[in-house]
């Protein structure tokens, strides 16, 4: 028996679109995307080659959108190349030049200093189809669909369709039991949008965008709408109108599950989905079992830990690290998509000394992971315990969404304590004045700083001024964080003798 979900839309407030999917009252995916952060991913531009790097066997491309993307030699289709090489892999300086116009597609965000990925092999993603411009030999079926019957006619009725010359396609999913009828509304669609790329490409001067991906609820609905999804609730009027003409457009059939949501009470508490919105944020995740996940993303990698709890039914502790384990597998599939965590995962599960509960956890691992959309590799249990998952990242964490960083610790999690503040102004104060001449230090600091200096050290405040005949002014500041502070030092007058005699001189 298939379960029936709901996509929940919350865009009352511009600023924030959020889209929930929804099983059984628990949340299964979600997206954000903010008015702040411009979301360019699967875009279409006409760019210009800024320069070629052999080296690096890539050329940067300016596509219009912030830094010049990275376009790598094995992302050129060879209609683009300048000249036709000897020899199977080309090298990229003898293939494009710069100032050399080139059709590209957005295949990963921007992210830190990084520019983003390009591509010249093209896809227009639809509800069944996927069209492959200049790609003719693909002619496939997405691998979810396992019964070799309906593979072989889903792909029978689209290869009779009107392709042009030298278009390839997949088909999605989504595809599976759907008539021809649908399938060549799909496909119409997306010839449409095609031949509206083409057109723009030839009228507008580079760099232009060319197409622009849908907005995220659009989206949404597209890639993970299916009959099990009995609602499609939205908030928002126009983004309701947008979503009921997605549906009349190409799934008229089940246009009459979109609902526009009229109550004052907010959507997602209406469904019970903001807590576990809220749950996304959090470094810990409860286990059923008592035990928890602590997750903390870095630059280089997301450290996921797996801390035992008290399993009632364990009759040890090898059984108790097991089961929780099992847990583990089953939210950490979960959480990486909820959170769209990429790159290098690695995780400390409790240890266990049976290697068959080993092998069972890496199978359990591999099951959970199989919902996801993005590509996952992963692999066996090190000796250390650890396994490392590596996860397609195409676009900036839900972390990375929807904050900034932290701009008291500047991104590390720690701040030092006042104490260790305190005595490194002390510190700072005594290195200048030493060398004399001052006449007053002005010292700004966070008021937690401030109260300590004050009441702690104020011998020691008292006894620098005394020793070396300066005044010291401290000013809380509520501004500053707790390691910041700021030091002013202000010069002594000279003696009048010495005045003038340096006058004479």
């Amino acid at each position: 028996m298939r379960v029936a979900k709901k996509i929940l839309i919350n865009a009352f407030y511009p600023e924030e679109v959020r889209v929930a999917v929804v099983k059984e009252g628990v949340l299964v995916d979600f997206f954000m995307e903010a008015s702040s952060r411009k979301t360019i991913l699967g875009n279409i531009y006409k760019g210009v080659v800024t320069h070629v790097e052999p080296g690096l066997q890539a050329a940067f491309v300016d596509f219009g959108e912030g830094k010049n993307g990275f376009l790598p030699i094995d992302e050129v289709h060879s209609k683009w190349w300048s000249s036709k090489p000897k020899g199977r892999r080309p090298r990229i300086e003898r293939v494009l030049r710069r100032g050399q116009e080139v059709i590209v597609q957005v295949t990963r965000e921007e992210m830190g200093e990084k520019g983003a990925a390009l591509t010249t092999y093209l896809s227009l993603p639809g509800r069944y189809l996927v069209l492959l411009p200049d790609r003719g030999e693909v002619q496939g079926v997405s691998l979810k669909i396992e019964k070799e019957s309906q593979r072989r006619r889903l792909r029978d009725i689209v290869s009779k369709f009107d392709l042009p010359e030298g278009m390839g396609f997949i088909v999605r999913t989504a595809a599976q039991g759907r008539t021809r009828k649908e399938l060549l509304a799909d496909f119409s669609y997306l010839l449409r949008l095609w031949e509206m790329i083409q057109l723009r490409g030839k009228e507008l001067p580079a760099p232009a965008l060319l197409y622009q991906e849908g907005d995220i609820a659009v989206k949404v609905v597209r890639d993970y709408f299916s009959p099990e999804v009995k609602e499609v609730i939205v908030d928002q009027e126009e983004t309701y109108q947008r979503v009921l003409e997605f549906f009349q457009e190409l799934m008229p059939r089940y246009r009459k599950r979109v609902k526009f949501y009229r109550e004052d009470l907010p959507l997602f508490a209406r469904y019970h989905v903001e807590e576990q919105v809220e749950g996304i944020f959090s470094r810990e995740v409860p286990l059923p079992s008592g035990g928890s996940l602590w997750v903390d993303v870095t630059e280089a990698l997301v450290a996921i830990d797996v801390n035992s709890g008290r399993a009632q039914q364990a009759r040890g502790v090898e059984e108790m690290a097991f089961i929780t384990n099992l847990e583990a597998a089953e939210e950490i599939a979960r959480q990486l998509r909820l959170r769209d965590l990429g790159g290098i995962i690695v995780i400390d599960f409790i240890d266990m000394r049976d290697p068959s509960h080993k092998r069972e956890l890496e199978r359990r691992m591999k099951r959970a992971l199989k919902e996801d959309r993005a590509k996952v590799d992963v692999f066996p249990i090190s000796k250390l315990g650890l396994m490392e998952i590596s996860r397609q990242r195409l676009r900036a964490s839900l972390l990375e969404e929807a904050h900034q960083v932290c701009p008291h610790c500047k991104g590390m999690g720690w701040v030092r304590i006042p104490q260790s503040v305190a005595v490194s102004v002390l510190r700072k104060i005594k290195e200048r004045v030493i060398t004399g001449g001052f006449q007053e230090v002005q010292l700004q600091l966070s008021p937690e700083v401030a109260d300590y200096l004050l009441n702690s050290k104020r011998e020691e405040l008292t006894s620098i001024e005394s020793r070396f005949k300066v005044k010291i002014t401290v000013k809380p500041t509520s501004d500053l964080s707790y390691g910041e502070y700021s030091l002013e030092f202000s010069k002594a007058p000279l003696p009048w003798y010495k005045r003038i005699f340096n006058r004479s001189l």
